[in-house]
Parts: C-alpha cells; structure tokens; sequence
C-alpha cells in the first residue's frame, strides 16, 4: 500500500496477537541534525486537540510529563502501529485533559423532555421503535470530563508529507460525569469510570481511519443503576479512493459487553456496523450505522428497572463525513 489514496486495513483479532511479537516498525530518529533537534524542542511543548462530530465532540490538551517530546510512528501497518502504542504504555509519559460532549444524544433527550408531542411523533406505528431513540441509543452520558495518563504518538505514513492532526493513545483514563441517560431521559448519576484504553486517529485530505480498544469498570452513586465491568472494540474508516463495495473499506464496527460487578453476569450487550458510500464529486460521504442494543434485567434496580426482564433496541445513525 503505497499509494497516498489509500488507507490502513486489518481486522481487530490482530490486537490480541500483535502485542508478544518483535518490534518491526520504523520509528523517525529527532537526535541526527540540528533541525530535527528543533522540531524535537518545539514537539516536546503541550498541544491542544479537536474532534468534532455530531454524535461526538471533544477538545483535549496534550500534557507533557515528561523531557521526552512527542515521538512520531511512521509505518503503513495497523498491526505495527497498535504494538508501539502498546508497547510501554505501563509507565505513563503524557496527561491529556479532555471535556467531549455528544450532540445527538443531548439533542434527543431535550426533544424528549421539553417537546413530547415531537417525541412522540417519531414512533414508528406500532412496533415499538422510536426514531428519536434509535438515533441516540448507545450512549449513557451526556457529557463526560477526562483526564488520561499513558503514552501519546504522533502517527504518519513513510515518505508522506501531508500534515494531518493524527495522533495514538495508549493508557489509562479517568472520567467522571452527572448525568445518565436511560430510554432518551437524563437521570441524576454521579459517575465515575477507569479504563485501559488503545486509541488512535488518522486523518488526510479524503480518508480517515480510526480505532478504539478499551476495558474498565465504571461506578454509580445512583443505587438503582448496577456497576459494570465492560470491553468495547470499535474500528472505522473511509476513503474516497477505495472500492465502493468493499466489505472491510469504508465499514464501521462497535461492539460492546457489560458485567454485572456484583454477579458477573452480561447486562447489556451493544452490536453496531455501517458502511459510507463516498461521493468523491461531492467531497463527502453519507454514512448509514445499524445495531442492536440488548438490555438485561440486571442492567437496572428499583424504579428504573424494566417491568419486562429485557429489552432491545434498534440503532441507526445517519451522517456524513467530509
């Protein structure tokens, strides 16, 4: 893969076998001219990031903790760049600060509780789907404040000099948040989660590629809510100059699992899958994501457990990525 078109490919599965294998990427040398020892300096200051996305938003500041700048992972592999960023992340080297917001999601719980008769209206006859509901299912929380230790590297193709805000993270990540979000409705919740998370992002002009791999356990102060341990795998790409009618190019997949931390048992399970049909004419690519959320009985306690024992939801996500 040498074109500058394309982008990376490479299943998920290969994050559990990459890990124990020897180093093979190409990591860019800062010690051998002058220049580069500038770039090192000016590197090694804290930056700031921003994603923006309608489902979700977030402004991050990159923390040095350390002398050592941020290094930069230069190889065409996906499997390469998961086991650098895997790779020592025991001992943390940067602190990101991060506030994200999820605009959909908000969106349809202030439809909810402010406009009912909207609300109501998107109630698909009688078969129970809501499209308010099905376009926010999947997210828990508002809003979350974060704060994340681990290792931070810039990512970049061999020989490419396109300047992209392309960044992995490996590490640890603190959030805490007020608010949760059950059936399109905000509950107070004082919670707070932990988790070892890889995450990376590459974007250029025409293409996208990123990952997230993440386990944790996460607390509630609401005593009707059941505290969870849970692994999520998500991976997603587009590019303008790959097959239209690939499977694995220009897909989305989420999936995620929920324990009870009490009984050890599933409470929630989260598929989710999509696929973009770029318009390269147009310079964007409307986006379709479906899924399925199933609900246990174990998920909730008290008043905020479903009278039926449980319960799924559909998901669709209309967009588009530019």
């Amino acid at each position: 893969m040498n074109q500058p078109g394309n982008i990376f490919s490479g299943p998920l599965i290969v994050l559990l076998c990459v890990a124990m294998s020897p180093p093979a990427y190409a990591t860019e040398s800062l010690d051998t001219l002058p220049a580069a020892r500038a770039a090192e300096k000016e590197e090694s200051k804290a930056e700031w990031t921003l994603e923006a996305d309608p489902y979700y938003t977030d402004i991050g500041y990159n923390i040095p903790l350390t002398s050592k700048p941020i290094p930069t992972i230069s190889s065409e592999s996906e499997a390469e760049i998961y086991r650098e960023l895997i790779q020592g992340s025991l001992i943390p080297r940067y602190m990101t600060l991060e506030v994200s917001v999820y605009p959909v999601p908000v969106a349809a719980t202030y439809i909810k509780s402010h406009s009912p008769w909207l609300y109501n209206n998107g109630n698909l006859g009688a078969t129970g789907i809501n499209v308010f509901e099905s376009a926010a299912a999947g997210f828990q929380e508002p809003y979350a404040v974060s704060a994340f230790f681990g290792n931070v590297a810039k990512l970049r193709r061999p020989g490419d000099t396109r300047i992209g805000n392309n960044y992995g993270y490996t590490g640890y990540l603190v959030s805490v948040g007020s608010r949760h979000i059950k059936d399109t409705t905000l509950i107070p919740d004082n919670w707070y989660e932990l988790e070892w998370k890889i995450k990376g992002k590459m974007q250029y002009p025409g293409e996208k590629l990123s990952w997230s791999f993440r386990v944790g356990v996460k607390k509630h102060s609401n005593p009707d809510i059941v505290d969870v341990i849970y692994l999520s795998l998500a991976r997603n790409n587009m590019g303008f100059n790959l097959p239209f009618l690939s499977w694995m190019d220009n897909a989305d997949l989420d999936v995620k699992l929920y324990f009870s931390q009490y009984s050890g048992r599933v409470v929630r399970e989260e598929y989710l899958a999509g696929k973009k049909y770029p318009l390269s004419s147009l310079g964007v690519a409307p986006t379709l994501d479906f899924g399925l959320i199933w609900t246990g009985p174990g998920e909730y306690t008290g008043l905020l457990q479903s009278r039926t024992l449980s319960k799924w939801t559909l998901v669709f996500r209309p967009s588009l990525e530019f």
